[in-house]
């Protein structure tokens, strides 16, 4: 029994460290991969809010210059239709297609 049971219970030590050594490697790629994606998020949302301040300036930018009296008319009216075309991407009505 003695020499049975203890290579038997050496194979099931090195099978269980190797399992817990392969279990601490895939935990520690997936916590990379995480912080990776965290990041990817942070710069993305800083991008969007980058993005969303130069919407309002051109949105602000458009309005001034549709609103202008120098301005002519179709201008002022392209202006305007720009300005409809611009809340309708940011509220996503149209990214959604």
């Amino acid at each position: 029994m003695f020499r049975v049971g203890l290579p038997l219970i050496v194979i099931l030590l090195v099978g269980t460290a190797w399992f817990a050594w392969a279990s601490y490697r895939r935990a520690a790629q997936a916590e990379r991969a995480l912080a990776e994606l965290h990041a990817e998020n942070r710069a993305l949302l800083h991008e969007a809010r980058a993005l969303e301040r130069a919407v309002a300036a051109a949105e602000q930018g458009l309005r001034t210059l549709s609103s202008h009296p120098s301005v002519p008319r179709d201008v002022a009216l392209t202006a305007d239709l720009t300005i409809a075309d611009v809340r309708r991407l940011v509220e996503r009505k149209e990214l959604d297609d």
